[in-house]
């Protein structure tokens, strides 16, 4: 049985390593002398059509002047980048290239705690770098350097530096997410970009260079039992709230520890939920919010914004 997933390990890196490429970027930095010098900075990204289309994280190329592509064969090429948002930690890359190979998609949507999941990217710049683990938890959130991420997959495949904006994919090879970052002091915590969060957005990107994201101004949770017991909470079901930065939710009067439980009439199952619910909708929307806090259930309304980018 090892020797038949051994087998099939190899035959899915086999398949997905020619879809993973180098990042490799310019940028100018002054130093203390005042001289102005370039800097290499390095990353990965993953073809996602036959058509050039690259994507990598917007922190990899953040900055940059020059952003050069190496494909697994050698070949190194000249890109543009078509869209970004800092929000999402996402970009999109296009070089003039023939004979690539488009990773094949997978659903985020479908993943399940426990299964296998394998990282692979450029880290360091020293080539392909293959690591093995699992989805280790779903619906994560992390504050990055720009923002919070939200709707993260965390996974015990080690990710490390120079990994960012590879591909992490399942057991038949398909993408399911785009590393983003690791935890510098902890072993086996990784997180990446959950997939359907890039199918949402590319044609955007691709169409307009940004992504114009409807946007409630809060950082939350999905509410389980456990962690209702944990706050002393009176309802188990919803979306807790851990930060309100300024925005349309503070606006309203919505606090860290609040739980979202309805948007204009209709319960909310938590943070997952109430996120695609709200991206179904347009900026400049007014939504009814009901809310709990401490006994009491509120409702009040906000109108959604634009997201920073």
């Amino acid at each position: 049985m090892f020797l038949e997933l051994e087998k099939k390990m190899i035959e899915i890196v086999d398949e997905v390593v020619p879809s993973v490429v180098s990042v490799t970027t310019t940028r100018l930095a002054r130093t203390q002398f005042s001289q102005v010098v370039p800097v290499k900075g390095q990353g990965s990204g993953v073809v996602i059509t036959d058509k050039g289309f690259i994507v990598t994280n917007a922190h990899v190329i953040e900055g940059a002047r020059d952003v050069d592509v190496t494909l697994y064969d050698g070949r190194t090429f000249k890109a543009v980048v078509v869209g970004q948002s800092k929000l999402r930690d996402l970009a999109i890359l296009k070089i003039e290239a023939q004979k690539l190979n488009p990773i094949e998609m997978g659903d985020s949507g479908k993943l399940k705690v426990g299964q296998l999941a394998i990282a692979i990217g450029n880290p360091l710049g020293l080539g392909s770098t293959v690591t093995f683990g699992m989805v280790s938890a779903i619906d994560r959130t992390i504050q990055s350097q720009e923002s919070f991420l939200e709707g993260l997959i965390q996974t015990s495949a080690q990710i490390n530096p120079g990994n960012s904006g590879g591909a992490l994919v399942d057991s038949s090879g398909r993408l399911i997410g785009v590393p983003t970052a690791m935890i510098p002091w902890s072993q086996g915590i990784g997180f990446a970009i959950a997939v359907n969060s890039l199918k949402a957005i590319f044609d955007e990107l691709v169409q307009t260079g940004t992504v114009r994201t409807p946007w409630m101004g809060i950082v939350g949770v999905t509410l389980n039992k456990g962690m209702a017991a944990h706050y002393n909470l009176h309802v188990d079901e919803g979306a807790l709230l851990m930060e309100v930065p300024i925005g349309p939710a503070k606006d309203m009067g919505l606090q860290p520890g609040d739980v979202i439980i309805a948007i204009d009439n209709e319960d909310i199952s938590g943070m997952e939920d109430l996120r695609s619910r709200v991206m179904r909708k347009k900026v400049g929307t007014k939504l009814m919010v009901r809310f709990q806090r401490s006994n009491d259930v509120f409702e009040s309304y906000l109108t959604l914004t634009d997201a920073p980018q």
